[in-house]
């Protein structure tokens, strides 16, 4: 049996139902976030919901419920699978609306909040290419949000899997390196640890600003050319961390995890 927390009640997989005319369905009107609950506890809690609430502020979405009230929702979701360690997703959306067009014009916002809880599986390493499909726009401002349309992430994924990668790196409309497809990408060059600056398309991610800290690592504009000389390559994300093994072909030293694991034990 499956179990979701929608819209403040903890329900299975046979009474689950969206409004076919929800927003997030139809036009990727929402935001999400990702949780890894380590040993029955959610990390990261505070932030995340702090970064779902300043992005649903800057979408005007209202958010329906309390901090307190999610996290009650999420343990319950913990406890009822019995996933003490778990990836977990919150969903916000706008909600249904009866009319039809892209603003819903003087109708009261009716939003949908749903988790959903799932075995947490430890990343793997990665093999990258570099998207040739898509790109990035750094002057949106989505970008530096976490919104439903992940048209470009999987565009860019389905390339890198039809060129024998695992990930693709997404270049911006310059030519410079914003992120992976879910995750924010750290480099190793001559001078030390790298990661691209916010305003080159990149989504703030709670892992990368622990790990910048961690790593001592430089915010800056990264050339795509640059990749072909690096001698390490890190993505993170909530969920975990991926040394990367190889960026078209060529063979990285692996970065060694070690310490920087210590940053998903709270």
């Amino acid at each position: 049996m499956t179990y979701y927390w929608l819209n403040g009640h903890l329900v299975d997989d046979s009474k689950a139902r969206i409004a076919p005319s929800d927003r997030g369905l139809l036009l990727a009107d929402g935001l999400f976030e990702t949780f890894r609950a380590r040993d029955g506890k959610v990390l990261w809690l505070s932030a995340h919901l702090e970064r779902l609430r300043a992005g649903a502020q800057q979408l005007d979405i209202p958010v329906p419920f309390s901090d307190d009230t999610i996290h009650d929702g999420l343990n319950s979701l913990i406890q009822t699978a019995g996933l003490s360690d778990a990836a977990l997703r919150l969903t916000l959306t706008r909600g249904p609306s009866n009319k039809r067009g892209l603003w819903p014009s003087e109708e009261p916002s009716r939003p949908t909040m749903l988790a959903s809880i799932a075995l947490y599986v430890a990343a793997s390493s990665a093999q990258l290419i570099v998207s040739q499909t898509t790109r990035r726009n750094e002057h949106s401002p989505l970008s530096r949000l976490k919104v439903l349309a992940y048209g470009d992430a999987l565009i860019a994924k389905r390339e890198a899997l039809t060129r024998g990668a695992t990930d693709a790196v997404l270049l911006n409309t310059q030519g410079n390196v914003a992120c992976c497809t879910v995750g924010n990408l750290f480099i190793r060059d001559d001078n030390g640890w790298a990661t691209p600056r916010l305003d080159d398309g990149v989504l703030n991610g709670l892992a990368r600003a622990r790990v910048l800290h961690t790593l001592a690592a430089r915010e800056r504009r990264i050339a795509a050319a640059e990749l072909g000389t690096i001698r390490e390559a890190l993505i993170t994300n909530s969920l975990g961390l991926a040394p990367v093994t190889h960026i078209e072909g060529r063979a990285l030293d692996v970065t060694e995890i070690g310490a920087l694991a210590t940053l998903y034990a709270d």
